[in-house]
């Protein structure tokens, strides 16, 4: 008899704690022949979410951070946890992202018919549960001299190449995170999940978008990126915030994944503290 597969999802957490456990409820009642477990970091919430998520889920790990982590470096710890537990595939799950109750059997159906000893990824798609957009999911690059200029990908009946990808659903073989190793943590909020994808690309590992959407997760609002409002010293604070475009950490990204043009899409992206 076949042993059921070792699934870990792996999370980070941050005072959103009925999020949090509607997401981890849409991962635990996945169907089909597999072990679930989970690894949380659970960045210093104030709100109870560890003591919510422990109460409900015995299969959880919950790892505490002191509120400095934010979602790149959290994941990392959640990542590195899970890792050296070890599972047959990881399932990194945004906390606000629920799934749909056959997305884990679609990807892993999708990820079982490639054949590429370095390991596959395979890339889940969500849309927003009230316009039906495509939200996150896989992307493509879209510009040969800015290496941070991406389109998403939004999914269909067959499985689709990307170039990287968002880190909300995101399936990776044990082969796949051996070869590309741990979350980046220089990246402290954002652009960790592109550069793992750019890396296991660069690695050889097949990263692909699954069929279809795989669950639900509403766009960050209008007016909440750094450049959308306010003065120019207020969109320059913001910018240099770790959920804005932290400029250390963009010079990095682009100087890891760009050609010897990088520094020009590094200054172009900060003209809009000055145009808005």
């Amino acid at each position: 008899m076949t042993a059921p597969l070792k699934i870990c999802a792996v999370l980070a957490a941050f005072n959103r704690r009925e999020r949090t456990m509607c997401a981890l409820r849409s991962f635990f009642s996945q169907g089909g022949d597999v072990d679930l477990s989970a690894v949380l970091m659970d960045d210093g919430s104030t709100d109870g979410t560890t003591e919510a998520v422990q109460a409900e889920f015995r299969q959880v790990i919950a790892l505490k951070g002191d509120g400095s982590l934010y979602w790149n470096r959290g994941m990392a710890e959640a990542f590195k946890a899970a890792c050296a537990f070890g599972a047959d595939y990881y399932l990194w799950l945004n906390d606000d992202t629920v799934l749909y109750p056959d997305a884990l059997n679609s990807l892993i159906q999708d990820a079982q018919v490639i054949q590429n000893p370095q390991g596959c990824i395979l890339v889940g798609s969500t849309k927003d549960s009230m316009s039906a957009s495509c939200t996150y999911g896989g992307v493509r690059s879209i510009s040969k001299w800015h290496a941070g200029k991406f389109s998403l990908i939004e999914p269909g009946a067959e499985v689709q190449s990307c170039d990287t990808l968002n880190g909300n659903v995101v399936l990776i073989s044990a082969a796949a995170a051996e070869v590309v190793g741990e979350i980046d943590t220089y990246f402290s909020h954002s652009m960790g999940d592109y550069d793992y994808g750019l890396r296991a690309v660069g690695a050889g590992v097949s990263v692909l978008i699954g069929r279809n959407y795989h669950g639900e997760c509403p766009r960050n609002p209008v007016g909440s990126a750094w450049y959308e409002s306010g003065k120019i010293r207020d969109r320059y604070k913001r910018a240099c915030s770790p959920k804005g475009l932290p400029m250390k950490e963009w010079a990095y990204f682009l100087k890891a994944h760009g050609n010897a043009f990088w520094f020009l899409g590094w200054v172009s992206s900060y003209r809009r503290i000055i145009t808005g």
